[in-house]
């Protein structure tokens, strides 16, 4: 398990596997120097309390939950073999805030791109990282931001 943070904030533990699950390689089990840097530059910009975020392909959930710290709204998608680490560590942190100043909202829910299926909500912004290394995901990715209305992504 690794402790990773923002300067300035408490820590937040996620753990990282990169085992290949059914489904997902082993990418998404890792903490990403892009996700670090879209916190780091998000929250240099905009004021993210109450901002509904949907965040796509969110791998551990660091990101999320960084965002969540700051007071965003967040739901973290992930395909079926990622889905695991992902809601333990989501769930798990959520599990250790015991001080109701902490409060922190973030759901997990799955999302294939390919499937064209909405993830419930409605989303003031939509981000990811990491998210194209294979150029078969170049058009389900867009028609899944087409289907959020993405009217702000990052």
């Amino acid at each position: 398990m690794q402790q990773k943070d923002l300067p300035g904030k408490a820590a937040i533990a996620i753990r990282q596997d990169g085992t290949r699950c059914l489904g997902s390689d082993e990418s998404s089990g890792w903490i990403w120097v892009a996700g670090r840097v879209l916190a780091s530059h998000l929250l240099s910009i905009i004021d993210v309390k109450k901002l509904h975020i949907l965040e796509l392909g969110s791998g551990t959930g660091w990101l999320a939950l960084t965002l969540a710290q700051e007071g965003a709204i967040v739901t973290a998608t992930e395909r079926p073999g990622a889905l695991q680490l992902l809601t333990r560590n989501v769930y798990g942190h959520l599990d250790r805030v015991d001080n109701e100043s902490d409060v922190m909202s973030v759901e997990v829910e799955e999302c294939k791109w390919e499937d064209d299926i909405r993830v419930p909500g409605d989303f003031d912004l939509i981000i990811g990282t990491d998210l194209l290394y294979i150029v078969e995901s170049y058009v389900p990715l867009l028609n899944t931001l087409i289907l959020h209305n993405c009217k702000r992504c990052l």
